[in-house]
Protein backbone atom coordinates (compact mmCIF):
# COMPACT_ATOMS: atom_id res chain seq x y z
CA UNK A 1 0.00 0.00 0.00
CA UNK A 2 1.61 3.34 -0.95
CA UNK A 3 1.20 6.56 0.28
CA UNK A 4 1.66 10.33 -0.39
CA UNK A 5 5.37 9.82 -0.73
CA UNK A 6 5.92 13.76 0.17
CA UNK A 7 4.58 13.11 3.75
CA UNK A 8 6.81 9.67 3.99
CA UNK A 9 10.38 9.03 4.39
CA UNK A 10 9.02 5.82 6.22
CA UNK A 11 11.13 3.01 5.14
CA UNK A 12 14.45 4.84 5.61
CA UNK A 13 14.18 6.76 8.76
CA UNK A 14 16.98 4.68 10.30
CA UNK A 15 19.80 5.83 8.57
CA UNK A 16 22.48 7.16 10.46
CA UNK A 17 23.20 10.90 10.40
CA UNK A 18 26.28 10.33 8.41
CA UNK A 19 24.64 9.98 5.67
CA UNK A 20 23.41 13.41 5.09
CA UNK A 21 27.04 14.61 4.31
CA UNK A 22 26.36 12.69 1.01
CA UNK A 23 23.07 15.01 0.08
CA UNK A 24 22.31 18.08 -0.46
CA UNK A 25 19.83 20.37 -2.09
CA UNK A 26 21.09 22.08 -5.35
CA UNK A 27 19.25 24.22 -8.15
CA UNK A 28 17.82 22.19 -11.46
CA UNK A 29 17.97 24.81 -13.91
CA UNK A 30 16.05 22.82 -16.35
CA UNK A 31 13.47 22.38 -14.44
CA UNK A 32 10.09 25.06 -14.87
CA UNK A 33 10.99 28.26 -13.46
CA UNK A 34 14.72 27.83 -14.67
CA UNK A 35 14.99 27.78 -18.62
CA UNK A 36 11.48 27.84 -19.14
CA UNK A 37 11.33 31.55 -17.28
CA UNK A 38 7.88 33.17 -16.60
CA UNK A 39 6.29 30.52 -14.93
CA UNK A 40 4.95 31.87 -11.73
CA UNK A 41 5.34 30.01 -8.50
CA UNK A 42 5.65 25.92 -8.59
CA UNK A 43 2.98 24.80 -6.01
CA UNK A 44 3.38 21.23 -5.99
CA UNK A 45 5.67 18.45 -7.14
CA UNK A 46 5.44 14.72 -7.13
CA UNK A 47 7.32 11.65 -8.03
CA UNK A 48 6.56 7.97 -8.33
CA UNK A 49 10.14 7.39 -8.07
CA UNK A 50 13.41 8.87 -8.23
CA UNK A 51 13.91 9.03 -11.83
CA UNK A 52 9.68 10.24 -12.67
CA UNK A 53 7.90 12.75 -11.68
CA UNK A 54 5.65 16.26 -12.57
CA UNK A 55 5.15 19.43 -11.25
CA UNK A 56 2.00 21.91 -11.76
CA UNK A 57 2.66 25.61 -11.75
CA UNK A 58 0.63 28.88 -11.05
CA UNK A 59 1.19 29.70 -15.19
CA UNK A 60 -1.54 26.42 -15.49
CA UNK A 61 0.81 24.53 -16.87
CA UNK A 62 1.95 20.65 -15.76
CA UNK A 63 5.28 19.14 -16.89
CA UNK A 64 6.86 15.89 -16.80
CA UNK A 65 10.50 14.31 -16.23
CA UNK A 66 12.02 11.33 -16.20
CA UNK A 67 15.47 11.90 -15.32
CA UNK A 68 15.46 12.90 -12.05
CA UNK A 69 14.86 16.56 -12.83
CA UNK A 70 17.59 16.94 -14.95
CA UNK A 71 14.82 17.33 -18.21
CA UNK A 72 11.41 18.50 -18.12
CA UNK A 73 8.34 18.17 -20.97
CA UNK A 74 5.35 20.85 -20.72
CA UNK A 75 2.42 17.97 -20.69
CA UNK A 76 -0.51 20.38 -20.35
CA UNK A 77 -0.88 23.91 -20.79
CA UNK A 78 -4.93 24.64 -19.14
CA UNK A 79 -3.68 28.70 -19.61
CA UNK A 80 -2.68 31.60 -17.38
CA UNK A 81 -5.98 32.24 -15.96
CA UNK A 82 -5.65 28.63 -14.02
CA UNK A 83 -3.48 28.41 -10.69
CA UNK A 84 -2.05 25.04 -10.24
CA UNK A 85 -2.12 24.52 -6.49
CA UNK A 86 -1.99 20.48 -6.11
CA UNK A 87 -0.96 17.72 -8.42
CA UNK A 88 -0.51 13.70 -6.94
CA UNK A 89 -0.13 10.23 -8.63
CA UNK A 90 -1.15 6.96 -7.85
CA UNK A 91 1.29 4.78 -9.88
CA UNK A 92 3.09 6.01 -13.32
CA UNK A 93 -0.65 6.02 -14.93
CA UNK A 94 -3.31 7.58 -12.46
CA UNK A 95 -2.65 10.80 -11.73
CA UNK A 96 -5.08 13.92 -10.50
CA UNK A 97 -4.31 17.82 -10.61
CA UNK A 98 -6.30 20.61 -8.62
CA UNK A 99 -6.47 24.09 -9.89
CA UNK A 100 -7.55 27.30 -7.31
CA UNK A 101 -10.19 27.90 -10.86
CA UNK A 102 -12.63 25.56 -10.24
CA UNK A 103 -10.55 22.74 -13.19
CA UNK A 104 -10.20 19.41 -11.52
CA UNK A 105 -8.10 17.07 -13.71
CA UNK A 106 -7.32 13.52 -14.21
CA UNK A 107 -4.85 11.48 -16.48
CA UNK A 108 -4.96 7.77 -16.63
CA UNK A 109 -2.04 7.58 -19.10
CA UNK A 110 0.53 9.23 -17.15
CA UNK A 111 0.32 12.32 -18.22
CA UNK A 112 0.19 12.49 -21.57
CA UNK A 113 -4.05 13.76 -21.69
CA UNK A 114 -5.38 15.84 -18.87
CA UNK A 115 -9.12 15.51 -18.50
CA UNK A 116 -11.11 18.41 -16.75
CA UNK A 117 -13.43 16.15 -14.57
CA UNK A 118 -14.92 19.61 -12.46
CA UNK A 119 -18.44 18.54 -13.75
CA UNK A 120 -18.08 15.23 -11.93
CA UNK A 121 -18.44 17.05 -8.84
CA UNK A 122 -21.56 18.44 -7.26
CA UNK A 123 -21.48 20.92 -5.98
CA UNK A 124 -18.47 21.93 -8.10
CA UNK A 125 -15.79 23.62 -5.44
CA UNK A 126 -14.06 26.44 -6.21
CA UNK A 127 -10.47 25.45 -5.74
CA UNK A 128 -8.48 22.13 -5.33
CA UNK A 129 -5.78 22.58 -2.84
CA UNK A 130 -4.43 19.05 -1.67
CA UNK A 131 -4.52 15.92 -2.82
CA UNK A 132 -4.40 11.92 -0.99
CA UNK A 133 -4.69 8.39 -3.00
CA UNK A 134 -4.17 5.71 -0.01
CA UNK A 135 -5.82 2.98 -2.46
CA UNK A 136 -6.46 2.21 -6.09
CA UNK A 137 -10.18 3.15 -5.88
CA UNK A 138 -9.83 5.68 -3.52
CA UNK A 139 -8.92 9.94 -3.48
CA UNK A 140 -9.75 12.58 -1.82
CA UNK A 141 -8.72 15.96 -2.00
CA UNK A 142 -9.62 19.11 -0.11
CA UNK A 143 -9.56 22.63 -0.57
CA UNK A 144 -9.97 25.77 -0.40
CA UNK A 145 -7.53 27.54 1.27
CA UNK A 146 -10.11 30.54 1.91
CA UNK A 147 -13.79 29.90 2.54
CA UNK A 148 -15.57 27.10 1.99
CA UNK A 149 -13.88 24.46 3.48
CA UNK A 150 -15.17 21.05 1.65
CA UNK A 151 -13.60 17.84 0.60
CA UNK A 152 -14.14 15.31 -2.42
CA UNK A 153 -13.95 11.71 -2.24
CA UNK A 154 -14.12 9.05 -5.13
CA UNK A 155 -14.39 4.91 -4.41
CA UNK A 156 -14.07 4.30 -8.18
CA UNK A 157 -10.66 5.79 -9.02
CA UNK A 158 -11.55 9.12 -9.61
CA UNK A 159 -14.33 8.47 -11.77
CA UNK A 160 -16.65 9.59 -9.76
CA UNK A 161 -16.94 12.00 -6.71
CA UNK A 162 -19.11 13.25 -4.09
CA UNK A 163 -18.44 16.46 -2.04
CA UNK A 164 -18.25 16.84 1.24
CA UNK A 165 -19.03 20.45 3.29
CA UNK A 166 -16.35 21.03 6.17
CA UNK A 167 -17.68 24.41 7.01
CA UNK A 168 -18.97 23.63 10.60
CA UNK A 169 -15.37 22.23 11.06
CA UNK A 170 -13.13 25.33 9.70
CA UNK A 171 -12.94 28.17 7.25
CA UNK A 172 -9.89 26.75 4.49
CA UNK A 173 -8.24 23.50 3.94
CA UNK A 174 -5.25 23.54 1.80
CA UNK A 175 -3.53 19.64 3.13
CA UNK A 176 -4.52 16.18 3.01
CA UNK A 177 -2.81 12.96 4.11
CA UNK A 178 -4.79 9.88 4.16
CA UNK A 179 -2.79 6.47 5.05
CA UNK A 180 -5.33 3.86 4.25
CA UNK A 181 -9.09 4.25 3.09
CA UNK A 182 -10.30 5.48 6.10
CA UNK A 183 -8.02 7.12 7.75
CA UNK A 184 -7.15 10.65 7.67
CA UNK A 185 -5.67 14.52 8.52
CA UNK A 186 -6.54 17.45 6.93
CA UNK A 187 -5.07 20.54 7.86
CA UNK A 188 -5.93 24.62 7.23
CA UNK A 189 -7.49 27.67 8.59
CA UNK A 190 -10.06 26.28 11.68
CA UNK A 191 -12.53 28.24 13.64
CA UNK A 192 -10.78 30.46 15.69
CA UNK A 193 -7.13 29.46 14.85
CA UNK A 194 -4.88 26.81 12.10
CA UNK A 195 -6.03 23.45 12.48
CA UNK A 196 -5.92 19.66 12.16
CA UNK A 197 -8.55 17.57 11.55
CA UNK A 198 -8.53 13.63 12.09
CA UNK A 199 -10.95 10.64 10.21
CA UNK A 200 -11.09 7.22 11.13
CA UNK A 201 -14.64 6.50 8.86
CA UNK A 202 -13.83 8.16 5.49
CA UNK A 203 -14.54 11.28 6.39
CA UNK A 204 -17.86 10.69 7.42
CA UNK A 205 -16.78 11.83 11.44
CA UNK A 206 -14.29 14.11 12.33
CA UNK A 207 -12.23 15.30 15.26
CA UNK A 208 -10.18 18.21 16.09
CA UNK A 209 -6.51 17.09 17.45
CA UNK A 210 -5.04 20.71 17.24
CA UNK A 211 -6.21 24.28 17.11
CA UNK A 212 -3.65 27.42 17.35
CA UNK A 213 -5.66 29.58 19.18
CA UNK A 214 -4.90 32.84 16.40
CA UNK A 215 -7.82 33.39 14.24
CA UNK A 216 -6.69 33.61 10.64
CA UNK A 217 -4.00 31.24 10.98
CA UNK A 218 -3.37 28.48 8.82
CA UNK A 219 -1.73 24.60 9.49
CA UNK A 220 -0.62 25.09 5.65
CA UNK A 221 1.14 21.19 5.22
CA UNK A 222 1.66 18.53 6.51
CA UNK A 223 3.97 15.39 6.67
CA UNK A 224 4.65 11.87 7.77
CA UNK A 225 8.22 11.86 8.82
CA UNK A 226 8.28 8.01 10.37
CA UNK A 227 5.07 6.09 11.45
CA UNK A 228 5.36 8.56 14.99
CA UNK A 229 6.57 11.74 13.81
CA UNK A 230 4.54 14.05 11.69
CA UNK A 231 5.35 17.47 11.35
CA UNK A 232 3.61 20.69 10.03
CA UNK A 233 3.59 24.07 8.60
CA UNK A 234 1.93 27.12 10.61
CA UNK A 235 1.55 30.42 8.06
CA UNK A 236 0.35 33.40 9.80
CA UNK A 237 0.42 36.98 9.66
CA UNK A 238 -1.53 37.27 12.42
CA UNK A 239 1.38 36.91 14.92
CA UNK A 240 4.92 37.60 15.48
CA UNK A 241 6.02 34.94 15.98
CA UNK A 242 7.01 31.49 13.59
CA UNK A 243 5.94 28.41 14.65
CA UNK A 244 5.74 24.28 13.32
CA UNK A 245 3.08 21.61 14.91
CA UNK A 246 4.43 18.06 15.69
CA UNK A 247 3.24 14.95 16.65
CA UNK A 248 5.50 11.76 17.98
CA UNK A 249 2.34 9.39 18.68
CA UNK A 250 1.41 9.10 15.07
CA UNK A 251 -0.18 12.63 14.45
CA UNK A 252 -2.92 12.23 17.40
CA UNK A 253 -1.38 14.64 19.97
CA UNK A 254 0.11 17.95 18.51
CA UNK A 255 1.92 20.98 19.88
CA UNK A 256 3.94 23.80 18.48
CA UNK A 257 7.32 24.75 18.31
CA UNK A 258 9.18 28.15 17.98
CA UNK A 259 10.34 28.71 13.99
CA UNK A 260 12.29 31.45 12.46
CA UNK A 261 9.80 32.40 9.95
CA UNK A 262 6.03 33.70 10.23
CA UNK A 263 4.58 33.08 6.23
CA UNK A 264 6.01 29.48 6.44
CA UNK A 265 4.40 27.26 3.90
CA UNK A 266 6.79 24.40 2.72
CA UNK A 267 8.27 21.92 5.30
CA UNK A 268 9.94 18.83 4.68
CA UNK A 269 11.86 16.38 7.16
CA UNK A 270 14.43 13.42 5.89
CA UNK A 271 14.11 11.84 9.42
CA UNK A 272 13.05 12.94 12.79
CA UNK A 273 15.95 15.04 13.52
CA UNK A 274 16.91 16.47 10.32
CA UNK A 275 14.27 19.10 8.02
CA UNK A 276 13.75 22.13 6.56
CA UNK A 277 11.30 25.04 6.17
CA UNK A 278 11.00 27.65 3.71
CA UNK A 279 8.66 30.53 3.02
CA UNK A 280 7.68 33.03 0.52
CA UNK A 281 10.71 35.41 0.89
CA UNK A 282 12.26 35.01 4.08
CA UNK A 283 14.50 31.82 3.03
CA UNK A 284 15.37 28.41 3.62
CA UNK A 285 16.26 27.36 7.27
CA UNK A 286 17.64 23.80 8.24
CA UNK A 287 17.59 21.95 11.73
CA UNK A 288 19.57 19.04 12.92
CA UNK A 289 17.38 18.87 16.49
CA UNK A 290 13.35 17.67 14.93
CA UNK A 291 12.75 21.51 15.16
CA UNK A 292 14.19 22.65 17.99
CA UNK A 293 16.65 25.56 16.27
CA UNK A 294 17.61 26.06 13.15
CA UNK A 295 20.25 27.86 10.79
CA UNK A 296 19.31 30.20 7.70
CA UNK A 297 20.33 28.10 4.26
CA UNK A 298 20.51 30.48 1.56
CA UNK A 299 18.82 29.47 -2.37
CA UNK A 300 15.21 30.04 -3.73
CA UNK A 301 12.29 31.47 -2.39
CA UNK A 302 8.13 30.86 -2.11
CA UNK A 303 8.57 27.17 -1.55
CA UNK A 304 5.58 25.46 -1.15
CA UNK A 305 5.93 21.71 -1.15
CA UNK A 306 8.74 18.92 0.05
CA UNK A 307 8.59 15.66 -1.49
CA UNK A 308 10.80 12.71 0.05
CA UNK A 309 11.26 9.82 -1.84
CA UNK A 310 13.51 8.10 0.54
CA UNK A 311 15.89 10.27 3.54
CA UNK A 312 18.58 10.67 0.85
CA UNK A 313 16.25 12.29 -2.03
CA UNK A 314 13.98 14.25 -2.37
CA UNK A 315 12.57 17.58 -4.19
CA UNK A 316 11.43 20.70 -3.30
CA UNK A 317 8.96 23.25 -5.37
CA UNK A 318 9.05 26.99 -5.05
CA UNK A 319 10.27 29.51 -7.35
CA UNK A 320 11.72 26.31 -9.56
CA UNK A 321 12.38 23.00 -8.16
CA UNK A 322 14.78 21.66 -5.89
CA UNK A 323 16.83 18.25 -5.98
CA UNK A 324 18.26 16.75 -2.48
CA UNK A 325 20.57 14.07 -3.26
CA UNK A 326 24.42 12.32 -2.94
CA UNK A 327 25.31 13.22 -6.50
CA UNK A 328 24.01 16.94 -5.55
CA UNK A 329 26.74 17.17 -3.40
CA UNK A 330 29.60 19.20 -5.13
CA UNK A 331 26.76 21.43 -7.05
CA UNK A 332 24.69 23.34 -4.20
CA UNK A 333 24.29 26.77 -5.59
CA UNK A 334 22.21 29.67 -5.22
CA UNK A 335 19.85 30.73 -8.08
CA UNK A 336 21.25 33.03 -10.58
CA UNK A 337 20.92 36.45 -9.94
CA UNK A 338 20.06 36.14 -6.31
CA UNK A 339 17.66 34.18 -4.73
CA UNK A 340 14.83 36.51 -5.39
CA UNK A 341 14.84 35.83 -9.16
CA UNK A 342 11.38 34.83 -9.57
CA UNK A 343 10.04 36.35 -5.84
CA UNK A 344 6.73 37.45 -6.22
CA UNK A 345 6.88 41.79 -6.57
CA UNK A 346 3.25 41.77 -5.29
CA UNK A 347 2.63 45.48 -3.38
CA UNK A 348 -0.53 47.51 -2.79
CA UNK A 349 -1.04 51.41 -1.28
CA UNK A 350 -3.86 52.63 1.13
CA UNK A 351 -5.15 55.96 0.93
CA UNK A 352 -5.95 58.22 2.73
CA UNK A 353 -4.04 56.62 5.45
CA UNK A 354 -4.68 57.93 8.32
CA UNK A 355 -8.76 57.99 7.32
CA UNK A 356 -12.08 58.49 8.24
CA UNK A 357 -13.82 54.88 6.94
CA UNK A 358 -13.65 54.93 3.86
CA UNK A 359 -10.11 53.63 1.96
CA UNK A 360 -9.08 52.89 -1.55
CA UNK A 361 -6.90 50.03 -1.94
CA UNK A 362 -4.79 49.78 -5.10
CA UNK A 363 -2.98 46.86 -6.75
CA UNK A 364 -2.06 45.36 -9.56
CA UNK A 365 -2.40 41.22 -10.57
CA UNK A 366 0.09 39.49 -12.80
CA UNK A 367 -2.87 36.79 -13.05
CA UNK A 368 -6.17 35.64 -12.21
CA UNK A 369 -6.50 35.73 -8.34
CA UNK A 370 -7.94 35.24 -5.60
CA UNK A 371 -8.21 38.09 -2.96
CA UNK A 372 -9.49 38.76 0.76
CA UNK A 373 -8.77 42.00 2.28
CA UNK A 374 -9.34 41.87 6.07
CA UNK A 375 -8.82 44.51 8.81
CA UNK A 376 -6.44 43.60 12.08
CA UNK A 377 -6.00 44.14 14.99
CA UNK A 378 -2.28 45.23 16.22
CA UNK A 379 -1.91 41.77 17.62
CA UNK A 380 -3.57 39.87 14.21
CA UNK A 381 -7.01 39.13 15.36
CA UNK A 382 -8.98 39.32 12.32
CA UNK A 383 -11.86 42.25 13.06
CA UNK A 384 -13.55 42.81 9.71
CA UNK A 385 -13.83 41.22 6.16
CA UNK A 386 -13.39 43.96 3.58
CA UNK A 387 -13.55 42.59 0.46
CA UNK A 388 -13.52 39.38 -0.91
CA UNK A 389 -13.31 38.10 -4.48
CA UNK A 390 -11.90 35.92 -7.71
CA UNK A 391 -10.69 38.95 -10.04
CA UNK A 392 -8.77 38.70 -13.44
CA UNK A 393 -5.25 39.66 -14.48
CA UNK A 394 -5.07 43.64 -14.02
CA UNK A 395 -4.61 47.18 -12.02
CA UNK A 396 -7.41 47.73 -9.72
CA UNK A 397 -8.56 50.42 -7.18
CA UNK A 398 -11.35 49.02 -4.30
CA UNK A 399 -12.91 51.63 -2.58
CA UNK A 400 -13.92 49.62 0.77
CA UNK A 401 -15.55 50.95 4.36
CA UNK A 402 -13.71 50.71 7.56
CA UNK A 403 -15.93 53.32 9.44
CA UNK A 404 -17.75 50.65 11.89
CA UNK A 405 -14.42 50.68 13.58
CA UNK A 406 -13.05 52.96 16.29
CA UNK A 407 -10.11 55.02 16.23
CA UNK A 408 -6.84 53.40 16.67
CA UNK A 409 -4.06 51.52 14.71
CA UNK A 410 -4.17 48.79 12.73
CA UNK A 411 -2.97 45.88 10.24
CA UNK A 412 -4.87 46.00 6.40
CA UNK A 413 -4.14 42.34 5.57
CA UNK A 414 -4.50 40.62 2.11
CA UNK A 415 -4.38 37.02 1.42
CA UNK A 416 -3.78 35.65 -1.98
CA UNK A 417 -3.27 32.48 -3.37
CA UNK A 418 0.80 33.21 -3.28
CA UNK A 419 0.83 34.68 0.03
CA UNK A 420 0.03 36.90 2.81
CA UNK A 421 0.82 40.89 3.14
CA UNK A 422 -0.06 43.19 5.52
CA UNK A 423 0.35 47.42 5.89
CA UNK A 424 -0.14 49.87 8.69
CA UNK A 425 -3.56 51.42 8.59
CA UNK A 426 -5.02 54.43 11.13
CA UNK A 427 -8.25 55.42 11.79
CA UNK A 428 -8.67 58.65 12.95
CA UNK A 429 -12.49 59.97 13.59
Amino acid sequence: MTTKQVFACVVFFAFLPGVFAQSSWSYLPQAPGGQFGNEGRIDDVFFINYNEGWCATSSGNIYHTTDAGATWTKQLAAGNAFYFRAIEFRNSQLGFAGTLNSRFYRTTDGGVTWTNIANQITPLPKAICGISIPHDSVVYAVGQWDEPAFYIKSTNGGQTFTSHSMATQAKGLVDVLFINRDTGWVSGKGIGGATILHTTDGGQTWTELFNSGNNGEYVWKLQRVTPEVWVGSIQTMTSPNGRMVKSTDGGITWSSLPAPITDMQGIGFATAQKGWIGDYSAGFFETNDGGNTWTQVFFGSTYNRFHFIDSTHAFASGNSIYKFSPDSASSTINLPGGSDQHLDKFDFTISPNPTTGQIRVAFELPQMDNIRISVLSPQGIELKNVYKQRLPEGKYDIQMDTGDLPSGNYLLWIQRNAGLYTKPLLISK
